[in-house]
């Protein structure tokens, strides 16, 4: 059996592996990017603010998908936007 995997115009056979998955897995394509790009980097207010740009259908998704990324950012960052988006989220 083949998989295919969704492609979009941003992408391609180099694009990060883990931006793929999220992608697959019903992420923005730009969200995506932007996350992993500041993963690649190490630099973990970049991941706050690709994670902050999320619109209100990809936060919850990448908090139900990925929700270790999302507090480890917290953790690494201590960024009160990203905690009062949490908390949003949570009392909901």
């Amino acid at each position: 059996m083949i998989t295919k995997f969704k492609h979009t115009p941003i992408t391609d056979d180099n694009t990060n592996y883990f931006a793929l998955s999220l992608i697959d897995r019903g992420m923005a394509d730009t969200r995506a990017l932007a996350i992993t790009k500041g993963l690649e980097e190490n630099n973990w207010d970049r991941v706050v603010s690709g994670i902050l740009n999320c619109d209100g259908s990809n936060f919850p998704k990448l908090l139900k998908i990925e929700p270790r990324l999302v507090y480890m950012a917290l953790e690494k960052t201590n960024d009160n936007a990203l905690r009062e988006r949490l908390e949003q989220y949570q009392t909901a």
